[in-house]
């Protein structure tokens, strides 16, 4: 009988550390798969700031600075010859003159297009050469961008720059086009007020001296 009761008293004894083993190694499985479980749990990455490509900042074009040389007739013919080599457009100009304003952009474009065709262009202002007006005169090449050589005529001895330049009877606007050796070619007068002039006429006459060879 004691027999018996010891050897059921061993039995449950041995259930019971089985289930207490059981019970230990389910719980450190459990824990053990948790723990990897969040050990492998991707944390959140910040969002990355958004690339800003950067933008160059823009350089205003170069320019030259718009100059106004005084000169009588013996220097203009000394800066006629340092173009020589190139074809020249000279533009005599005033800043009273009508026509000679309102046509004096063509003057600029000739001079941005056919530059690179050896083109030179020299603009002969015709106005007074007091103070206040070689202001006015040196604005307006300014505003329209007049980057060549400009000159305002002057002459000694009460002269008359309209005589000393050769100036057909005073009347603008007045254009001349010397050619590679600086010879005259082309002289365009508007003395002669039956004769039309266009600046088409213009513009040809310098292409084709542009396309002659040089002697």
């Amino acid at each position: 009988m004691i027999l018996t009761q010891l050897i059921h008293n061993l039995r449950q004894q041995s259930l019971f550390r089985t289930a207490f083993v059981c019970s230990l190694l389910l719980f450190t499985f459990s824990c053990s798969t948790q723990e990897s479980q969040e050990t492998t749990k991707t944390e959140p990455q910040p969002e990355a700031a958004p690339s800003e490509t950067a933008t160059p900042e823009a350089k205003p074009a170069k320019t030259e600075e718009i100059t106004l040389t005084l000169s009588d007739a013996s220097g203009f013919e000394e800066i006629l010859k340092q173009q020589q080599g190139k074809v020249v457009l000279v533009d005599f100009w005033a800043t009273w003159c009508i026509p000679c304003v309102k046509n004096f952009h063509h003057t600029v474009e000739w001079n941005q297009n056919l530059a690179d065709q050896g083109l030179s262009v020299i603009s002969v202002s015709m106005d007074e050469s007091d103070e206040a007006t070689q202001k006015a005169v040196r604005e307006f090449l300014e505003k329209q961008k007049a980057q060549f050589t400009n000159v305002l005529a002057t002459a000694a001895d009460d002269k008359d720059p309209m005589e000393t330049f050769g100036i057909d009877d005073g009347a603008l606007p007045h254009y001349r086009i010397y050619d590679r050796s600086g010879k005259l070619v082309k002289k365009f007068s508007f003395a002669d007020p039956s004769q039309e002039i266009t600046q088409a006429d213009i513009k040809a006459a310098i292409e084709a001296a542009l396309k002659q060879k040089p002697e």
